[in-house]
C-alpha cells in the first residue's frame, strides 16, 4: 500500500467535509428541508470519505429492512470511518443521539442541531430519563438512530459488553433494534495511528428484534449475541 498518497487523502477528507457540511447547510436554509443534509450525508458524504480512505465496500442484508419502518441501528465500534461506512452502507437516513453540550460546538455542533440530530440532557436523573422519552417518541415518528452499544472503539477488534441504552429506548418506545456488524475499518485506519491502509470494509445488517416478554438484559444479551453472529458469517 501506497502510504505516501496519506497526506492527501486526509487533505481531501477534510475539504470534502467542510465542502459538504457547508453546501447542506445552505441548501436546508434555502429549502427550509432539514431533510437534506442527512440525505447528503448518506448518499454524497459517505462515499466521498470511503474513496478518499480506499474503501472498497461489501454490504449484506439490505433486505432485512423495511423501507416504512423506523429502527435503532446497534453496531460494534472500531474506528472513526465506522459512521461514514454505516452512513453509506445502512439505506435509511441516519441520526445520532448525543449529549447537549455537544450543539454548544462549533460548526459540528451546529450542524448536528440544524439537521434535527437528538440531544439528551444527562444533567439530572429525570431530566435523562425526560430526554431518552422524548427521543422515542421522535424515532417512532420517523427518525433512524445509529448507537453504538460499546460506547466507544475497541482497541482490540474484540467487542465489548454493550451497555444499556438503546435497549432501554427501545424497550421504553416498542422499536425494533437491528444488529449491524462492521468490520475491516479497524485495518484501513488502525488504532492509535494516522496511517491510512486501503481495504475492504464489509457490513452485515441483521434482522430486527424486539424485547418481548423478556427483560432488558435478555434483550441486551440478544443484540450482542446477534452481532457476534454477523461478525461471524
Amino acid at each position: 500500500m501506497n502510504l505516501l498518497l496519506t497526506p492527501f487523502r486526509y487533505l481531501f477528507a477534510a475539504f470534502w467535509t467542510v465542502l459538504m457540511i457547508t453546501s447542506s447547510i445552505i441548501i436546508m436554509v434555502i429549502t427550509f428541508n432539514r431533510k437534506i443534509p442527512v440525505v447528503m450525508a448518506r448518499t454524497m458524504f459517505s462515499p466521498g470519505i470511503s474513496w478518499a480512505f480506499g474503501v472498497k465496500l461489501v454490504v449484506n442484508g439490505k433486505e432485512n429492512l423495511k423501507y416504512d419502518e423506523s429502527y435503532i441501528f446497534a453496531s460494534n465500534h472500531l474506528s472513526y470511518l465506522d459512521i461514514p461506512v454505516l452512513f453509506q452502507s445502512i439505506p435509511h437516513n441516519l441520526y445520532f443521539i448525543a449529549k447537549k453540550e455537544v450543539k454548544l460546538i462549533p460548526f459540528i455542533g451546529w450542524y448536528m442541531y440544524a439537521t434535527g440530530m437528538i440531544f439528551i440532557d444527562r444533567s439530572n436523573r429525570a431530566k435523562a430519563i425526560a430526554s431518552m422519552d422524548r427521543a422515542g417518541q421522535l424515532i417512532k415518528r420517523g427518525k433512524d438512530v445509529l448507537m453504538f452499544p460499546e460506547g466507544t472503539r475497541s482497541r482490540t477488534g474484540k467487542m465489548n459488553q454493550f451497555k444499556k441504552g438503546a435497549f432501554m429506548l427501545a424497550s421504553k418506545a416498542d422499536i425494533a433494534i437491528v444488529p449491524v456488524s462492521i468490520s475491516g475499518t479497524e485495518k484501513v485506519n488502525p488504532f492509535g495511528t494516522y496511517k491510512i491502509y486501503p481495504n475492504t470494509v464489509t457490513v452485515n445488517i441483521g434482522k430486527p428484534i424486539r424485547q418481548g416478554e423478556g427483560t432488558v438484559e435478555e434483550f441486551i444479551t440478544a443484540g450482542q449475541n446477534a452481532v457476534l453472529e454477523l461478525q461471524a458469517n
